[in-house]
């Protein structure tokens, strides 16, 4: 393993079979660095508690006292040189304990530091390397006057002394020329050579900020965000006082898709705390600061934040939003409402264009903080007050003193509000008084008034009403305010009108997300109050079912069933009441060892009843289908929305989406579910022992459903993929994905191949109309994993690109490329023999396709289509040398490929443009070399098309190369071949260049002044 040297010629990276320097040569702690103590326990492996101390403002483990400002932070003595470093992630992994440092604890640090504080001495600034202070803490110089330490150097002090920021120290000429080498290598898009000449320059002049920002932007551009955050989390202690540069830290670290969230979230405190240390009055890190306390759980951390900040942001909405969240979950509203009523004094006294930020959300919160502390009446008259001045008509006294009844926000002037006097009809438009009222705030209004000491259920029923319960059609409320409607059947079922809360409750039936166990317990305490046994065993049933581990409503099921026995008699009577429906999901999941035969047979004919409806709407819209396709807007419409319908009714089945998808399907019943549940190994097991019951008993066999509500389970993916492909077409792209992810989550489809299959053909097809090249990407991506060392899968990946006209392509991005390299390198491996595989190294890239045995396949042969594939991904990135050699690999595969005799060309052509090409005149002829062997090939082919494209490109390299005069003839042979043979027609997809050619050559006639031929060109092949 490579290891870092003394002399900058030690840094070398370890012999690569592939060209491509994908080798990432990073260790997350510097080898100079001897002092860790900045890093966070994410990175570096520190504890929660010395983190928690170094995050505290003021103390940090600094080889400089807190609060002073010294400039450009200087590194320790190089004693760490010889830590170990992987170059190439793909083969190897760095260890993890090569982050750690041995040597220095926290302790340590802090200690030290705080020794330095008291005695006052402080590190030397500007040395060189060798005479570098000791960052983990201890002084480079002994105490005392005149007295010399290590560092052989007099410690400064005194009278003269010059504070305040040292001048920084001047960067040697060796890392001038590096650092610029490596900045002209990034813009290039050449991020190998650019990462490793960055590292050595940081060998010569660690301390150089803009070498590890360069080298953070290096490993961001190549997608690696890891490696960026450790760059930039080093460079940012050479300016500890940079604001911006912390908070591109904290961005990255918010950015990490790391399981430890908490760590993560403390890591980006400790950034925005060395900003607010900088710079107190930043409201922004503030504020980022206040956000993620709050996500930690820190409220009363939180809550000072928030408190500093409506102190610098006086009024403002945003902030008092969050301070009332804290607060309520603090049980100290109050805090949150004097805040609120002082903002709302200074918004009613000034111009109502200056209060834009004040909205009906922030009415709704305070109305909030007076429900937390049951200050119903006054919550009352704030939520009258405030709307009437947010709709115009604060000036509108009338309502001041008269608090009888709601009539102010009745929908129409007659009756009630024309007969209060001092009412001025037609003064303001109706629609400031009933409709103007948000849906949210009426019902809070209803709310309040039941809740309230003057109970007032006739005006909470007026307010609940414009909720329209009974409305189940499409469009109707309850699928846009489901939790409206439970909060008015929660207060009306706590001031015991069961009756009357029923309404509302129902109706939440439909939305399953909503109609959850506390919901159902709701409810059926409900349907006891009122005398409806039955169904409050139901809602019981549905509960223990769904969450095992409820043992109220386990033990009131108990009762219900208990008292069911005694009242045998009864019986009869109790199974002619009319059944409320249950939502779809809820059917499936009771248990028949616990339902009585009544109430089964009552589920059954509820479940056929479910399933008629189901299959009118399928046969409806099969009827609308053609009519739909043959553009009739009204039947396309109708088709939308029962597709929709239909969709809606699968996803509702939570058989179909359990907590994990890898649960196979095996039927709706409670054993099938627990089935699904078992490991993999009992299922297998099960299997076999199916098959043994086949060939005795029939009935042991295990029968796994097909369809559902008498659909195939095939015809409902082609109705999801159907629905999602119009949505596409009409421009929904995102609602299209949606359907589709609906799809590929559904355990019945997930488990099938075929499925899938189409499932990820429509994915692409829907991404390509909506121009989506990322989710192209990832498509391909899915073809290649899952038909590994498939020629056809690299071709899809190629082509769907070529299809794709985004102005910035992941064709060629960071994870496209790494992922095509691996797919390549587990070529190589499969094609090694087992001695020199073992003797080799260890392939990154896995095999991901098995047989029907369960053994991974591996590849036989190269692919062409492969390197090919890679080469041009590099071609594409500008990385035209290391192309070369992935297309020359190819060539001595298929010598005789005109395509690859081009790409070649075209490869050493442009390689011969660049700045760092050595010998360019060899470079150029190499490249015209292969360009005339693919002009040979071509003109022995008998299709007219195929030899225009020769003429038609060598034209074009020459003149890419500026030699016009051997460009023309060939130019000229195109449009020769145009005239005489109709290119269109002479093979599939053949392209006709005559267009180009005859452009071509109008701009040369009219730059050498032959605007006569030029003329005469355009006329003839340019002008439609």
């Amino acid at each position: 393993m490579e290891r870092f040297g003394r002399s900058v010629n030690d840094l070398v990276p370890a012999t690569h079979e592939y060209p491509d320097p994908d080798y990432a040569a990073y260790v997350n702690k510097y080898p100079w660095r001897e002092d860790d103590g900045y890093l966070p326990s994410a990175l570096h492996g520190l504890s929660s508690e010395s983190l928690e101390d170094v995050s505290r403002p003021g103390n940090y483990s600094s080889p400089w006292k807190a609060g002073e400002d010294r400039g450009e932070l200087l590194d320790g003595d190089a004693r760490g040189l010889s830590r170990e470093v992987t170059w190439d992630p793909d083969y190897q992994v760095s260890e993890a304990g090569a982050t750690e440092d041995e040597n220095v604890s926290d302790e340590e640090i802090s200690a030290e530091a705080l020794k330095r504080q008291n005695d006052g001495t402080r590190p030397r600034h500007g040395q060189r390397a060798g005479r570098r202070a000791d960052v983990s803490g201890r002084s480079s110089s002994a105490s005392g006057r005149g007295r010399r330490g290590r560092g052989g150097r007099v410690r400064r002090g005194g009278k003269g002394t010059k504070k305040g920021l040292r001048k920084p120290v001047e960067p040697t000429p060796e890392f001038k020329a590096l650092h610029s080498q490596a900045t002209m290598a990034f813009i290039d898009h050449n991020y190998e050579e650019a990462e490793d000449l960055t590292l050595q320059a940081l060998l010569i002049n660690p301390e150089m900020y803009p070498a590890h920002n360069l080298l953070s932007e290096i490993h961001a551009a190549r997608g690696d965000k890891e490696k960026a955050l450790s760059a930039a989390w080093n460079g940012a202690h050479t300016r500890p006082r940079d604001p911006e540069m912390w908070s591109r830290i904290a961005r990255l670290i918010l950015e990490r898709d790391d399981e430890d969230r908490d760590s993560t979230l403390r890591d980006a405190i400790y950034c925005y705390n060395r900003i607010l240390y900088v710079d107190n009055s930043n409201v922004e890190a503030r504020y980022q600061r206040a956000a993620l306390n709050h996500e930690l759980g820190y409220n009363r951390k939180a809550a000072n934040e928030y408190e500093q900040l409506i102190k610098q942001l006086p009024h403002d909405t945003t902030v008092l939003r969050h301070l009332a969240e804290i607060y309520i979950d603090l049980d100290e509203p109050h805090s949150a409402l004097s805040h609120y009523e002082a903002s709302i004094h200074y918004f009613q006294s000034v111009e109502p264009y200056d209060v834009a930020s004040f909205t009906w959300s922030d009415v709704n919160i305070v109305c909030e903080l007076y429900g937390a502390q049951r200050r119903y009446d006054e919550g009352i008259t704030v939520l009258k007050t405030l709307s009437r001045w947010l709709l115009g008509r604060a000036n509108e006294g009338c309502w001041e003193a008269f608090d009888e009844d709601d009539r102010e926000w009745d929908l129409e002037d007659q009756p009630r509000r024309s007969d209060l006097p001092g009412f001025v009809l037609g003064e303001h438009d109706v629609t400031s008084y009933g409709d103007g009222l948000p849906l949210e705030l009426r019902v809070k209004l209803g709310v309040f008034r039941l809740k309230s000491e003057n109970r007032n259920l006739t005006e909470a029923i007026n307010h609940f009403e414009c909720l329209d319960p009974e409305n189940d059609q499409p469009g109707a409320k309850i699928y846009d305010y489901p939790d409206l409607f439970r909060e008015a059947g929660n207060a009306l079922r706590g001031r015991r009108y069961f009756h009357e809360a029923l309404r509302y409750y129902e109706p939440v039936q439909q939305i399953s997300q909503y109609a959850d166990a506390a919901y159902f317990m709701e409810m059926a305490s409900c349907y006891k109050a009122v005398g409806l046994g039955t169904e409050a065993e139901d809602c019981y049933k549905i509960v223990v079912d769904s969450d095992e581990g409820n043992p109220e409503a386990r033990r009131r099921l108990l009762e219900i069933q208990h008292k069911a026995r005694k009242r045998v008699g009864s019986k009869d009577a109790k199974q002619s009441k009319k059944v409320k429906a249950l939502p779809s999901w809820a059917t499936t999941m009771l248990a028949p060892r616990l339902v009585p035969q009544s109430t089964k047979q009552i589920s059954l004919e509820r479940e056929e009843a479910q399933k008629e409806d189901v299959n009118a709407l399928f046969l409806r819209r099969e009827d609308l289908k053609e009519q739909a396709r043959n553009g009739d807007e009204s039947s396309k419409t109708e088709w939308m929305a029962i597709t929709k319908t239909l969709i809606q009714g699968f996803e509702d089945n939570k058989v179909f989406y359990p907590f994990d998808k890898h649960h196979k399907f095996y039927g709706y019943s409670r054993e099938a579910r627990s089935l699904a549940a078992r490991p993999k190994h009992e299922l297998d097991a099960l299997a076999e022992q199916s098959k043994s019951h086949l060939e005795t008993a029939q009935g042991d066999q295990i029968v796994i459903p097909t369809d559902y509500r008498g659909i195939p389970f095939h015809v409902w993916l082609d109705i999801f993929l159907e629905y999602a492909l119009t949505l596409a077409q009409g421009g929904s792209i995102l609602s299209s994905y949606g359907i589709i992810a609906a799809a590929f989550h559904a355990n019945v489809f997930y488990h099938s191949p075929e499925s899938l299959f189409l499932i990820h053909v429509c994915w692409f097809t829907c991404a390509l109309l909506g121009n989506d090249d990322e989710t192209l990407c990832n498509i391909a991506r899915w073809f290649m994993k899952e038909y590994q060392f498939v020629t056809d899968g690299y071709r899809l990946f190629s082509a769907l690109n070529r299809l794709s006209d985004s102005e910035n392509p992941w064709y060629n991005c960071g994870p496209s490329q790494k992922y095509i390299l691996r797919q390549l390198k587990a070529v190589d491996f499969s094609l090694l023999g087992d001695a020199r595989r073992k003797s080799l190294f260890q392939e990154r890239a896995s095999y991901t396709t098995k047989d029907d045995n369960g053994n991974h396949i591996r590849a036989q042969e190269m692919d062409v289509a492969l390197l090919m594939l890679y080469g041009h991904i590099l071609y594409a990135g500008k990385s035209y040398a290391y192309a070369v050699n992935y297309f020359l690999r190819a060539l001595a595969l298929n010598p005789t490929n005109p395509m690859i005799k081009l790409s070649l060309a075209l490869g050493y052509l442009h390689y011969a443009l660049k700045r760092q090409a050595d010998n360019r005149h060899q470079i150029l002829m190499q490249g015209l070399a292969f360009l005339l062997e693919y002009y040979d090939c071509r003109q022995r082919s008998s299709i007219p098309s195929e030899k225009q494209e020769a003429e038609y490109n060598v034209a074009h390299a020459y003149h890419l190369l500026g030699l016009t005069h051997l460009a023309i003839p060939y130019y000229e042979r195109c449009l020769a071949i145009s005239a005489t043979a109709p290119v269109e027609k002479s093979g599939c997809g053949a392209e006709d260049f005559a267009h180009e050619a005859a452009f071509a050559l109008q701009s040369f006639w009219a730059a050498s002044g032959n605007m006569e031929k030029a003329r005469e060109l355009t006329e003839k092949w340019l002008v439609v």
